[in-house]
């Protein structure tokens, strides 16, 4: 088991946390995109003892992990990067912070190039063109793993410009993957200098995440926070990737798996081992005595 030890964390913080939020991918769920017995049965210890434990991903509501969302309890979901808070039990959104219309036409440029694949959050789903999904590997999707969640979590359309044009006003995310990583640097450094309107992140090596200028991970979990009667030195937030940077830098205490980006590993409070060494579950165990 492979992991980081950082400075011990206080008492008086520790005793503090009352909401639990976590990133999905790579974060509570393994690189098989799995969520373990030994992380399952750490969060129903964690609600047993009053914890809110809270969903805060990237992905959109519909492609949420159905072994997480079965597991009781679970009953707040943060999806596209923080642009919905759902209430899992009672069916219903409870805040949203979509692009709009402006920010989603000043993206065009970008959008538009042939060699990008575009995937298009709207309504809690996920569509993309047809062509593009029955040529992933183009676009740096190559593993199994990879293809099989891109395929069994977006609907494939013939007229992808045509749902921008007829829904840009309600749309959540807009996701560039690419092939080529020099040009999608150079894409997320332009777009950061010049689309005030939005915000660029990246949860994975061939992507770029477009959110509200106002959207984030942070901001949506400072929301739920307030409806709850918490603040953010409530909040523990567990992540590895860009798009939890900020979640991370808000929260109470922010917790970097031991597979985090560099980022990651230099602003948490503490880092656990790895996604695949159970490292919510050890966090939890070790900070909280869950």
């Amino acid at each position: 088991m492979k992991f980081y030890y950082k400075a011990p964390l206080s008492r008086e913080r520790l005793d503090k946390i009352k909401i639990l939020a976590f990133d999905m991918d790579d974060t509570l769920l393994d690189a098989r995109g799995k969520l373990s017995a030994g992380n399952r049965e750490a969060l129903e210890r964690a609600m047993e003892k009053g914890y809110h434990v809270v969903i805060a991903s990237g992905r959109v509501w519909s492609a949420l992990p159905k072994d997480v969302l079965a597991v009781p309890g679970i009953q707040y979901a943060i999806t596209s990067n923080g642009a919905r808070i759902r209430d899992v039990h009672a069916g219903k959104v409870l805040y949203e912070d979509l692009l709009g219309t402006e920010a989603v036409e000043a993206c065009y440029p970008w959008m538009r190039d042939p060699e990008v694949m575009l995937e298009i959050f709207y309504d809690d789903e996920v569509v993309a063109d047809r062509w593009c999904m029955e040529h992933l590997e183009q676009f740096g999707r190559v593993t199994p793993k990879a293809q099989e969640y891109v395929l069994t979590t977006r609907t494939p359309v013939d007229d992808l410009w045509q749902r921008i044009e007829d829904n840009k006003a309600r749309i959540e995310n807009i996701n560039l993957i690419f092939g080529d990583d020099e040009k999608r640097r150079r894409y997320l450094a332009e777009i950061k200098a010049q689309v005030p309107l939005v915000t660029a992140v990246s949860s994975t090596p061939v992507n770029i995440e477009l959110g509200g200028v106002t959207t984030s991970k942070a901001n949506a979990l400072d929301v739920l926070a307030k409806l709850l009667g918490c603040g953010k030195e409530n909040i523990m937030a567990f992540g590895d990737s860009t798009n939890d940077e900020q979640m991370l830098r808000h929260a109470g205490i922010g917790v970097a798996m031991g597979n985090a980006v560099p980022e990651l590993l230099d602003i948490a409070d503490y880092i656990a081992p790895t996604h695949d060494d159970d490292g919510v579950a050890y966090a939890l165990e070790n900070l909280l005595g869950i």
